[in-house]
């Protein structure tokens, strides 16, 4: 009897596992349903997402900003940066840089923007880094960050030069020192169809829209770096204690009022990054039409200049 006993209990409890696990079969069945639901959900709305990017790209720059401007619930309508440049919006990486090296520092006192484009002859670019690297106390090093923008859009140019600065410089891109972007392709509008003005051939015309423009981003990347922006050539030597000789005149401003800051005659500039902003939209309503130092200019004469004193 005790044996039957025995065998019973044990019959019952393997019933009971048995059960048990049916039902957590049945569970893991309907989990498994709801997850495949979804992943078909997903494939469905990707696709759909696909059909309405191909329509998207169909249409003229000015229909789509005209959409963009339906589809915002707000009655006023401000001017982005989709209105200076409507093809940005044909791509949603547009904006994003193509390359991007290093560890996205920020809190520093002072970015420093270097934009460098591609010479027929030669590069100073990392001579101008192992200058400026050189002449930094290790106390500014953990208080800076030196912004390389490569203002080409070739793949293999931009991968190559970045490549190159790694190897280059792997501590200073380790410790956030060193950073290295460039725009996506399709930041750029299409140059073909620029007015020439002020006497500049075509190419030249060319030339300084797409410089206004590389500023415009190596600016709008930099702005909320730091407290200081400093903008400088790629071919420059530095001298000792350079940086902290543009914080102190900097800070022995008689009054925050100042808008930019000349420490050179070769494009040495220094700006508050809260007046970023403001700058790249004053480029950015102008960059087909006039050259960055007359821009700069502009916006000083605009902002700080008055009229009746300094006429």
């Amino acid at each position: 009897g005790d044996v039957v006993d025995i065998y019973q209990r044990e019959f019952l409890a393997l019933r009971d596992r048995l059960h048990a696990a049916e039902q957590e079969s049945l569970k893991r069945s309907k989990e498994l349903n709801l997850v495949l639901e979804e992943i078909k959900r997903a494939i469905s709305e990707k696709q759909a997402l696909r059909d309405i990017n191909r329509t998207w790209s169909s249409l003229s720059d000015e229909t789509k900003l005209k959409l963009w401007n339906i589809t915002n619930k707000n009655v006023l309508h401000l001017p982005t940066i989709f209105h200076h440049l409507p093809h940005l919006l044909s791509k949603e990486n547009s904006l994003q840089p193509a390359v991007h090296v290093g560890q996205g520092r920020t809190g520093v006192s002072v970015v420093m923007g270097i934009p460098s484009v591609k010479r027929e002859v030669h590069s100073y670019l990392t001579d101008t880094l192992n200058s400026l690297i050189s002449e930094l106390t290790q106390q500014e090093k953990e208080d800076s960050v030196i912004v390389v923008l490569i203002a080409e859009t070739d793949p293999q140019y931009t991968a190559g030069v970045a490549e190159n600065i790694k190897n280059l410089f792997p501590k200073e891109i380790h410790s956030g020192l060193l950073e290295v972007i460039s725009p996506s392709p399709h930041f750029y509008p299409d140059f073909s169809h620029l007015r020439e003005s002020f006497g500049d051939p075509k190419e030249r015309v060319r030339w300084r829209t797409k410089q206004n423009l590389d500023y415009c981003f190596l600016m709008m990347y930099a702005q909320s770096k730091g407290i200081y922006y400093v903008q400088l050539e790629d071919d420059i030597v530095a001298k000792p204690n350079y940086l902290s000789t543009m914080k102190n005149f900097a800070l022995q401003q008689p009054s925050e009022d100042w808008m930019i800051l000349e420490f050179s005659q070769l494009g040495f500039i220094g700006i508050k990054s809260l007046d970023l902003s403001l700058i790249v939209e004053f480029i950015l309503m102008f960059y087909k039409d006039k050259p960055i130092d007359w821009l700069l200019d502009h916006i000083l004469w605009v902002k700080v200049c008055n009229p009746e004193k300094d006429a």
